[in-house]
């Protein structure tokens, strides 16, 4: 019986799910450990029979199983399979054994340097402690990599989520993400999962109100003052030359029995203000 059709009746035997992609980003931990142990001993028999050519396909098949998994930084230290592979890799007879055990062993050896390196600048950028860490880039892993695949566009995102995460873990104070991680007020594994606004800190999200509301402010302040005057094309712009302009007519005082008014005119296209009578115009006035 082949390792695949070995792995597939151990799996009915139990009612658990067959081997395969869906063991995605650690979801089945310990299941993923059963089926590498499996594996293990399985290539342990075949290791047996290395001088048989029908053996070195049951290999190349074992190893295939091991590359549907999500062998993760976990797996390899709670199992020998990285030291398995590697040994075959350097002792097998087949020459094509001996290429896909090397390129596993490279996926699992970059796939491992490159999830530390993000616990690493976690701790660092966040001063947190390993464990809390662990559990950040775990979340961050599951959700980028739903495979369990660190490449093409799951890497890409695994590493714009990283940055993401780490300009919030650099902010201090009250209501911070280092602050509520510290406390435990925040599930550590989700945090991947929650928008900016959620990470932001209480001073972050007072400077952020201000802005909106400073914003809604100045766009009403826009709006009246663009609705301000009588629209003509009278006038012609002296800054700009253009002629889509408005104007208002201000009073300026009383000359004998009647109020005197001057009228003001803005160009529409370029903001320029001069009076009616006043070919200089009074930008900035």
């Amino acid at each position: 019986m082949s390792t695949r059709e070995e792995g597939n009746s151990h799996a009915n035997a139990e009612s658990l799910l067959v081997p395969g992609p869906h063991f995605h980003a650690g979801q089945f931990k310990e299941r993923t450990i059963l089926e590498v142990h499996r594996v293990v001993k399985c290539l342990h028999d075949l290791q047996k029979e290395t001088a048989q050519p029908a053996s070195a396909e049951l290999v190349l098949e074992a190893l295939e199983e091991l590359a549907d998994l999500c062998v993760d930084r976990d797996v390899l230290e709670k199992t020998s399979v990285g030291k398995e592979i590697k040994k075959m890799q350097k002792q097998h007879a087949d020459p094509l054994v001996c290429q896909r055990a090397g390129a596993l062993c490279e996926q699992w050896r970059r796939d491992y340097d490159v999830r530390k390196k993000v616990i690493d600048g976690f701790v660092d950028k966040g001063t947190l402690n390993k464990r809390d860490a662990k559990e950040l880039e775990e979340g961050l892993f599951n959700q980028s990599c739903p495979l369990g695949l660190l490449e093409g566009d799951n890497y890409e995102s695994y590493k714009t989520q990283y940055k993401r995460l780490c300009s919030h873990l650099r902010t201090r104070g009250p209501g911070s993400l280092v602050q509520r991680i510290q406390e435990s007020s925040v599930d550590t594994s989700m945090v991947m999962l929650l928008p900016d606004s959620e990470l932001m800190s209480c001073d972050q999200r007072q400077q952020q109100e201000q802005v909106k509301r400073e914003s809604m402010r100045q766009a009403v302040t826009g709006i009246a003052d663009a609705e301000g005057g009588t629209v003509t094309d009278e006038y012609t712009c002296p800054k700009c030359e253009a002629t889509r302009t408005s104007y208002v007519e201000v009073p300026t005082g009383w000359h004998k029995d009647h109020q005197d008014m001057t009228i003001i005119v803005r160009c529409l296209q370029c903001g320029e203000r001069w009076k009616s009578n006043d070919d200089h115009g009074l930008a900035g006035s």
